[in-house]
């Protein structure tokens, strides 16, 4: 089976529990007195913390493949965690129905990274420190793009404001990868990544002029 096919699989899946997961998130927006700050930083900010959080704890192998979608994993997850948000509190349908797809989307590729993960060879030798630093690199750029707290004001254009650099640096971290990658199911999942991410970015650069 190749890699397209279990996409289509997992998607499938993820298609049937995708009702259940917008419930959740309907019923977040029901709740008149969540705050869009829960605290003085904006909440999509507050999110990202969370994310370098738990990729920062993502422990290195010799592998680049390995460490790549160990990872992306997370970052995938504070992608999900903010598209809840934006499709519990959203008001402009565009970047709600984007929120939508980016949960399905990504919550399926993490259910495929987890299975090709577990289809590689589990190598605990020295870490691979030009692919790290590669990793590194995208992850600083991405801080460093990240708009300051004080221009996210609006649901939708905060949402699509800190979305461009953290997809921007998924694509990054993505192309990286392919220049080190030893396996070809995983470097063209990154590939696939790099499209589709690619096109997203396109169209909240677009909603945020």
């Amino acid at each position: 089976m190749n890699i397209n096919d279990y996409k289509k699989s997992i998607f499938i899946c993820i298609l049937i529990n995708f009702s259940t997961q917008l419930i959740i998130a309907q019923e977040m927006k029901m709740d008149e007195h969540h705050p869009i700050h829960s605290s003085s930083k904006n909440i999509y900010l507050l999110m990202m913390d969370t994310m370098m959080i738990k990729m920062d704890n993502a422990p290195a192998t010799s592998m680049p493949d390995v460490d790549f979608m160990a990872a992306m994993i997370p970052h995938h997850q504070g992608a999900i965690e903010m598209a809840k948000y934006e499709i519990g509190f959203g008001k402009n349908k565009e970047m709600v129905q984007l929120a939508k797809s980016i949960l399905a989307e990504q919550t399926s590729d993490i259910q495929l990274m987890k299975l090709l993960i577990s289809k590689l060879p589990a190598i605990t030798k020295e870490p691979d420190k030009s692919f790290g630093n590669a990793m590194a690199q995208s992850m600083n750029m991405m801080m460093k793009n990240m708009p300051s707290d004080d221009k996210l004001t609006d649901v939708d254009k905060s949402f699509a404001m800190v979305m461009v650099p953290h997809h921007q640096a998924a694509i990054d971290m993505a192309i990286a990868l392919i220049q080190y990658s030893a396996s070809n199911q995983v470097s063209t999942f990154a590939k696939q990544l790099i499209s589709q991410e690619q096109m997203e970015i396109e169209q909240m650069s677009a909603f945020i002029k």
